[in-house]
């Protein structure tokens, strides 16, 4: 009787020490028309159906500086633009010859990126052709700004497209979860030297 409980505990032990088959995770092959397609109507929309979803804020946070930035660049420069050519008319009635009929110009939107209270009427004539240079520069600066913001913004749509299509072709590479490393000692023969010990790396994935 007692030998029976014994082998009835060994069995027991035995059947539980069997391991259980490893479940492999289903392959989801995404569709790269379908991902570019959708990449193209909206950015971020083909991240999402390739369910990429971390991807999401890197390519929102760098179309909102983008965006941010587009538009300063456009308010500044539309700023300057208006701001010269008001100049360039005022400075063109002030160094008017002697008896022309030209009339004073009415815009003054130069006044805004100076001294409220600057008297430009009275101001020296180097002073002006200094002004006017400035103007200028910081209407072509914010109108360069401008259009490397437009460069960029083009460049993170196509490259929002270019990434929703390589990730819908990589969906239905198979990748092996099981990667190990194996060190192995090998021996090699050679004429010159005759037998050599070493070591073999082989690697599984």
């Amino acid at each position: 009787m007692l030998l029976t409980a014994e082998v009835s505990v060994a069995q027991f032990l035995t059947v539980d020490t069997v391991a259980a088959p490893k479940k492999e995770k289903p392959i989801i092959i995404r569709s790269p028309k379908k991902a570019t397609l959708y990449a193209a109507i909206c950015p971020g929309l083909g991240q999402i159906y390739n369910r990429k979803y971390w991807k999401l804020p890197l390519l929102y946070g760098g179309l909102g500086a983008t965006i941010y930035g587009l538009t300063w660049n456009i308010k500044n420069y539309n700023k300057y633009k208006n701001a010269y050519l008001d100049f360039s008319l005022f400075y063109e009635w002030k160094t008017r010859p002697e008896g022309s009929t030209l009339k004073k110009p009415e815009g003054e939107r130069y006044r805004k990126v100076y001294a409220k209270n600057f008297n430009f009427e009275k101001s020296s004539d180097s002073f002006d052709k200094w002004f006017k240079i400035q103007l200028q520069n910081r209407k072509d600066s914010f109108k360069h700004d401008r259009d490397l913001c437009y460069i960029i913004l083009g460049a993170i749509y196509i490259l929002n497209i270019v990434d929703a299509s390589v990730d819908a072709h990589l969906s239905g590479f198979n990748v092996n979860d099981d990667l190990s490393i194996n060190v192995l000692p090998t021996t090699s023969y050679s004429y010159l030297s005759g037998n050599t010990i070493g070591i073999s790396c082989q690697i599984t994935f």
